[in-house]
């Protein structure tokens, strides 16, 4: 008896812990721990990344460039009637933050830009009226929640903002989100995280999508080297598609939630066509005026129109039409501007007049620019149409 009694102390001894796990203190939490996939622990990043794994978006990537990160805004070849990605210090021509971003739309009298100091950031909005810009305005949606929030960029719409930050419902260093502007109430909704592939464990900086065009950029530096990104090009999609019925396996969806290849993307649309619309911004220049560089058409990937007389004969007098849409909007941008500088001159009543003439042409020029959109679309069509 005296033998099996030192035998139980001993092993009491010895595993105390065996039995006091069975049990909590009261009054104490849990520790959280991270969730186990696959017999691996997760990182809470990680474990976001498997939450919106099932919703990774559908896209056709076309191409891919590696750039220094310090120079990326400049390498986004996205047409002008999208707008300019430019520093913050060249537009405000300060900043305490270097990396912070600003951008510009279409039209020219809107500005979005990320401004702050190396601890926190805020995006601001701010109106172009006779030639100067009005006191920015903060966006309320991205608050201190949102840190180092940067890189802003709006659609065409007006309405749809994008941006990066960290912190918030990120899955790992930057990730991209999207917020949208209601009209009627004046003020953006709560921003929603961009999902995969647009965000990684790693950091994703830029998402701006040019709507003429039907050409998106993302712009990570997940798998890139220090001081390197990787800007890719995209299709953007009307609406969210997903891989729901194309019945992959696991490892497959993850390999598309993580861009591994963009080759495997290459079934999701037509490459060709899309190669050919990036290869007309990439004639056209960064900064170079499409309007004023001649017809210059891009087809397809293989063809390139110059002249009327190449087109279809169903064709040429939508080219007629594109071709006075362009002139029409060298000379509306022409008037606006003039419009702008002498605004700032007049007279209160004076001002309040010209702000109605000002207002009116800019919304002229939206719907030239949206006209073009759609008659470029039909031209092409119609010519690769067999």
């Amino acid at each position: 008896m005296k033998k099996t009694v030192i035998s139980l102390l001993i092993v009491w001894l010895l595993f105390p812990l065996s039995v006091g796990a069975q049990t909590k203190p009261k009054g104490r939490k849990a520790p959280v721990r991270p969730t186990a996939v696959a017999g691996k622990r997760v990182s809470p990043e990680n474990a976001l990344f498997r939450e919106l794994l099932p919703a990774t978006a559908k896209l056709l990537f076309v191409d891919s460039v590696v750039v220094d990160k310090q120079d990326f805004l400049s390498k986004i070849p996205m047409s002008r009637l999208s707008g300019s990605i430019l520093t913050t210090k060249e537009f405000l021509g300060r900043t305490q933050y270097p990396e912070a971003s600003a951008f510009i739309n279409g039209i020219g009298n809107q500005a979005f830009f990320a401004d702050g100091d190396t601890v926190q950031t805020a995006i601001y909005s701010t109106d172009r009226l006779g030639g100067k810009w009005d006191t920015p305005v903060r966006i309320a949606a991205i608050d201190d929640k949102y840190r180092l929030a940067n890189y802003p960029f709006v659609q065409s719409d007006g309405v749809t903002l994008y941006f990066a930050a960290q912190g918030v419902n990120s899955i790992g260093g930057y990730d991209l989100f999207m917020t949208r502007y209601n009209r009627e109430e004046h003020r953006f909704y709560a921003p929603e995280n961009m999902g995969l592939p647009y965000n990684s464990t790693a950091n994703d900086y830029l998402l701006a999508i040019d709507d003429a065009n039907e050409l998106g950029w993302l712009v990570t530096d997940r798998n890139m080297p220090e001081g390197k990104v990787c800007v890719y090009t995209f299709v953007p999609t009307k609406q969210r598609l997903s891989y729901a019925d194309d019945h992959l396996t696991p490892s497959q969806l993850e390999a598309q939630a993580r861009i591994q290849s963009i080759a495997m993307t290459w079934k999701n649309g037509d490459r060709q066509a899309a190669l050919g619309r990036l290869k007309q911004l990439a004639t056209r220049g960064k900064v170079g005026d499409e309007f004023k560089a001649g017809l210059h058409f891009v087809v397809n990937d293989g063809v390139t129109l110059e002249n009327i007389s190449d087109f279809k004969a169903e064709n040429r007098q939508n080219v007629s039409k594109l071709l006075a849409l362009r002139n029409n909007i060298i000379k509306n941008e022409v008037e606006l501007q003039l419009l702008r500088d002498s605004y700032a001159s007049l007279s209160r009543g004076k001002q309040q007049a010209m702000r109605q003439q000002i207002l009116d042409r800019e919304k002229e020029l939206e719907q030239q620019q949206l006209q073009i959109t759609r008659l470029e679309k039909e031209i092409r069509n119609i010519e690769n149409h067999k």
